[in-house]
C-alpha cells in the first residue's frame, strides 16, 4: 500500500503544484485517507482565499434592470411593459466574485459535507467556509465545467491547486444507492486513475528534477509506407527525455497489480509492454535511444537490461511505498545508471 503522504507528493507532481509539497506538513497530516486529507488542504487553505478577496472576473448578466446598461433586448423588454415601469431587458458584462472557478469550490464544499466519512473538524470548517461564500451560486458540476475553470485563472497558482482538489474529490465520488450521501471509491484500486496519475508523476518529476534535460511526449511517425497511411495508429510516447550529454531515454510507465505475468508457474514481462516499447525505439530517429519499462514495485523489485542491436532497454520498478527520499533518489538513478546484462526470459 501506498502511504497517504506519498500520494499527495505524487499528486503534486502529476499537477505541477510542488509548491504545494508543504501543507502535508502544515498541520493536515495524519488523516485516515487521501481523501481526508485533501479535503483537510481544502478547508485550510480557502481562508487565504477569503483574506487576500476571491478571485473575480467579467461574467455576463441578462436580466431585467431598472434603467438601461449595456445592451437593450427590446422583444422581452416590451413582452412585459419594461418600459412603462422604468426598467428594460438587458445584457451586460459584470465584474464579480460569482464566477465559474468560486461556484466549483462552493459546490465541491456543499458535496463534503454529504461524506460521513470524513471527521467532525472537517465538517465545521466546511460550514465555516460555506458561510463565507453564502452568495456564491451552486452549480451542478461535471467533467466539462473543470476545465472551463482552470482556463478562467490558469495564472492563479492557489486557485488551480484548489482546482485540482475538487475535481480529484468530484471524479473519484458517488452518490450512495439512498442518494443521501457521498461516497468514495478506493483509490488505489481504480487502476485507470493511478496509471494516469503515475504517468503525470514521473514525467513532471522528471521536467522539475532534471533541469538541464529535455522531457516532453513525443509523437512518433511509423517507418512504414504505404498509399494510405491514415489507417495506421497514433504512436505517442509516455515520456520521451533528452539529457544535456545528448543521450535519449523513451519511458514508458506501466501501473499494476502484478508487475510480472504468470505463465505455467514461470514469471514473464508483460508481452504487449515489451512490443509497445519496441516500436517505439524502432519508429523515433535515434539509433542508440535507451527504453526504460518502469513499473511500481509490487512484490519484488526489478531491475532487468537486455540489447536489441545498438538499443538498451531495461524493465525497473520504483517503490512507492518507502520514505519520499529514497523514491526521490531512486527515480533520478533510474536514468543516469547503465545495468550490466542479466539473463531472463520473454517467453
Amino acid at each position: 500500500m501506498i502511504p497517504i503522504e506519498n500520494i499527495y507528493f505524487l499528486l503534486c507532481y502529476a499537477w505541477d503544484k510542488l509548491e504545494q509539497r508543504h501543507l502535508i506538513k502544515a498541520g493536515v497530516s495524519g488523516q485516515k485517507s487521501i481523501y481526508e486529507l485533501l479535503a483537510s488542504i481544502l478547508v485550510r487553505e480557502l481562508p487565504t482565499l477569503w483574506k487576500k478577496g476571491y478571485f473575480k472576473n467579467y461574467t455576463e448578466q441578462n436580466q431585467y434592470i431598472q434603467g438601461i446598461r449595456g445592451k437593450v433586448h427590446i422583444s422581452p423588454s416590451l413582452a412585459i411593459g419594461a418600459f412603462e415601469k422604468g426598467m428594460a431587458y438587458c445584457e451586460f458584462d459584470e465584474f464579480s466574485e460569482n464566477i465559474l472557478a468560486n461556484q466549483i469550490l462552493k459546490s465541491s464544499l456543499v458535496r463534503l459535507l454529504k461524506v460521513s466519512t470524513l471527521s467532525e473538524k472537517i465538517h465545521q470548517n466546511l460550514h465555516t467556509e460555506l458561510r463565507r461564500l453564502h452568495y456564491i451560486q451552486e452549480i451542478s458540476l461535471h467533467e466539462a465545467l473543470f476545465r472551463q475553470a482552470f482556463a478562467q485563472c490558469h495564472r492563479n497558482t492557489t486557485y488551480t491547486f484548489l482546482l485540482h482538489i475538487c475535481e480529484l474529490l468530484y471524479a473519484q465520488s458517488m452518490v450512495s444507492e439512498q442518494g443521501e450521501s457521498i461516497l468514495f471509491r478506493d483509490f488505489e484500486q481504480d487502476d485507470r486513475k493511478m496509471a494516469g496519475l503515475f504517468e503525470a508523476f514521473v514525467r513532471n518529476f522528471y521536467k522539475i528534477e532534471l533541469k538541464s534535460a529535455k522531457v516532453f511526449r513525443e509523437r512518433l511517425q511509423w517507418k512504414l509506407t504505404g498509399t494510405e497511411p491514415q489507417y495506421l495508429p497514433k504512436m505517442q510516447t509516455d515520456i520521451s527525455l533528452i539529457l544535456n550529454d545528448g543521450k535519449k531515454l523513451i519511458i514508458d510507465t506501466k501501473y499494476y497489480a502484478r508487475t510480472l505475468n504468470t505463465y505455467f508457474s514461470s514469471e514473464k514481462i508483460h508481452t504487449e509492454n515489451l512490443y509497445q516499447l519496441f516500436a517505439y525505439l524502432k519508429n523515433q530517429p535515434d539509433e542508440q535511444a535507451e527504453g526504460i519499462l518502469l513499473y511500481p514495485t509490487v512484490k519484488q523489485s526489478l531491475s532487468l537490461s537486455y540489447t536489441s542491436e545498438q538499443h538498451q532497454i531495461r524493465i525497473e520498478t520504483i517503490n512507492l511505498a518507502q520514505p519520499w527520499e529514497k523514491i526521490h533518489e531512486d527515480l533520478l538513478e533510474i536514468v543516469t545508471k547503465n545495468l550490466p546484462q542479466i539473463p531472463y526470459s520473454f517467453d
